[in-house]
C-alpha cells in the first residue's frame, strides 16, 4: 500500500472515533492529533508539528501530559543518569519521565546509548500504560500510552489515547450518593424519634433544650441534605482542592432552599 494512502486512511481512522489520540515522536514532536483531541481540550488550532515542550505552562495538552508524570514515583532520567541538573536538564521542572524525548540533553551522550534498551525506558513504560484519571476544567480524562519501537532507527514513538469519562464518573458518583442517602435516612429517623423522647423527659430544663434544639437544627439540616440528594436531576461540579471538583449538591438540585 502506498505510503501516502495508509496515512490517508490512519487520519480517516482517528477522525472518526470519539477519542482523543495524539502520537509523539522521539524529540517530543506532535505528529498526529484528531479532532476529537482537539474538541475535548479545546484547543483552538493545529498544533502538529510543534514540540510539546514549547507549548506554553498553561496549554492544556501540555498540563494533561505532565501531570500524568508527576505521579510517577520512580527514578526521574536526570536523577538515573546523574546529570547536572542545573545545568543539563533544561526541563527538570516539568517533571517529565519519559526520558527518551531529550535526545539533546543530559551528560550522557544520547547517541552511544539505545533508549529501547534503556533502564529508564523500561521502568517508565509499564506506569504509562495504565489508565490516569486528570481533571481538566470541567472535565475527566483517563488517559493511557502504547508505544512503538522502531528498532532500527532506535526510536521510540508514544501513542497517548483520551477518553472523556466525566459522566461516567458523576453517574457513578450520583448512584452512590442515591444509594448513601438512602442509607442515612433510617439512622436519622431514629434518631428524631429519640430527641422526641429526650424532649419529653427533659421538659424543664432550659440548658437541654437549647442542646436538643441544635440537635434538631442539625437532624433538620441533614434530612434536607438527603432530599436534595434524592431529586438531583443535573450535574455541576465546583473546586475541592487544585485539580480537583466534586459533585455540587446545591447547584445540581432541582430545588433551592427558598423552595422548601
Amino acid at each position: 500500500m502506498p505510503i501516502v494512502h495508509a496515512k490517508t486512511e490512519l487520519r480517516t481512522v482517528l477522525e472518526n472515533i470519539h477519542d482523543g489520540v495524539l502520537f509523539l515522536d522521539n524529540r517530543g514532536t506532535i505528529i498526529v492529533m484528531n479532532r476529537a483531541l482537539q474538541e475535548m481540550l479545546s484547543l483552538h488550532e493545529d498544533i502538529t508539528g510543534t514540540c510539546v515542550f514549547s507549548l506554553p505552562m498553561k496549554n492544556s495538552l501540555r498540563e494533561g501530559i505532565f501531570r500524568t508524570d508527576k505521579e510517577f514515583g520512580g527514578l526521574s532520567c536526570w536523577e538515573r543518569n546523574n546529570c547536572l541538573t542545573h545545568k543539563d536538564c533544561p526541563v527538570k521542572k516539568s517533571n517529565c519521565c519519559r526520558c527518551w524525548v531529550f535526545q539533546c540533553c543530559g551528560t550522557h551522550a544520547r547517541s552511544n546509548r539505545s533508549c529501547i534498551n534503556c533502564a529508564q525506558y523500561k521502568s517508565v513504560r509499564p506506569y504509562l500504560e495504565k489508565p490516569k484519571e486528570l481533571a481538566i476544567g470541567e472535565k475527566i480524562i483517563s488517559v493511557l500510552s502504547s508505544f512503538i519501537e522502531y528498532g532500527d532507527k532506535e526510536e521510540i514513538w508514544e501513542v497517548i489515547v483520551f477518553r472523556d469519562v466525566t459522566y461516567e464518573k458523576l453517574d457513578a458518583v450520583c448512584k452512590l450518593a442515591g444509594a448513601t442517602a438512602h442509607e442515612l435516612r433510617q439512622p436519622l429517623q431514629v434518631i428524631s424519634n429519640c430527641l422526641a423522647i429526650l424532649n419529653t423527659k427533659l421538659s424543664g430544663s432550659r440548658t437541654a433544650e437549647v442542646e436538643l434544639d441544635a440537635i434538631k437544627d442539625n437532624v433538620r439540616r441533614m434530612d434536607l441534605i438527603i432530599e436534595k440528594i434524592n431529586h438531583l436531576t443535573r450535574y455541576k461540579t465546583k473546586p475541592y482542592i487544585m485539580n480537583e471538583r466534586i459533585l455540587d449538591i446545591e447547584e445540581s438540585t432541582d430545588r433551592s432552599e427558598a423552595g422548601h
